[in-house]
């Protein structure tokens, strides 16, 4: 999985106070939320070394990283939490709870198809577990701003998290939502539980979302994910 040639991961400007930083690996959207000089990460994603990059973007314009928030249990996701291990990690109690008890087996599941410095990063990180758990809908200010935590699962894994900015009309909703690909399902997957959460976010989430993966897009993509999950649901997936 190198890195295109060519390609710098830079902050991009999904609305005000809300940009999102593509990583290389997976093309996952680490999202940051900033205001009157605090940040907050959401899903930093991959390798210890894209996210120290991140970090730095984000202290070179003047902002000081206050907490990180985990959407689910994915390598992709949440392998770098290590970079801002002294800041408080927010994520879903099953979340947490995957990766005790399986961070290793997708650890092993990376290496099987990496290569070169991406396994070798992977082979030599430390996999850090979020220490606040998010069992019911929380708040948090992030400088002027509010930002709610809304615990979804299980759905795409066992305990999948949203982040809702209202002041920006922005939803975070991490795999739940994807534009890069058709929604991806796993052992952890429970069909029903996300098209209940698609529900949910189809009549809470704000009028923008930023997906796990891709563009960020309205509520139109919601429709197409249902349709395939009902499609995996009938067909007993």
């Amino acid at each position: 999985m190198p890195e295109p040639a060519g390609s710098m991961p830079e902050l991009l400007q999904v609305a005000p106070g809300i940009d999102r930083w593509v990583m290389p690996e997976a093309t996952m959207n680490a999202v940051v939320i900033a205001d009157a000089g605090e940040a907050l990460v959401v899903d930093p994603g991959t390798l210890p070394a894209r996210a120290a990059e991140l970090r730095a973007a984000i202290e070179a314009r003047g902002d000081r990283v206050v907490a990180v928030v985990i959407t689910h249990a994915h390598w992709d996701h949440c392998f770098a939490l290590a970079v801002l291990d002294d800041v408080p990690a927010y994520a879903h109690p099953a979340t947490i709870a995957e990766l005790r008890e399986h961070g290793e087996t997708q650890r092993e599941a990376v290496l099987g198809f990496s290569t070169g410095a991406t396994a070798d990063a992977v082979r030599h990180l430390e996999i850090v577990l979020p220490g606040s758990a998010v069992p019911e809908p929380r708040t948090l200010r992030i400088g002027a701003l509010e930002v709610e935590l809304e615990p979804l699962g299980p759905a795409h894994t066992s305990g999948d998290l949203v982040i809702h900015a209202p002041a920006a009309g922005v939803t975070i909703a991490g795999d739940l939502v994807e534009t890069a690909d058709d929604p991806q399902l796993d052992e952890s997957t429970e069909v029903s539980g996300w098209l209940r959460a698609l529900d949910r976010l189809a009549s809470h989430a704000q009028p923008l979302l930023v997906p796990g993966h891709g563009e960020p897009c309205g509520h139109e993509r919601l429709a197409h994910h249902r349709a395939l999950l009902e499609g995996f649901a009938s067909a007993g997936t």
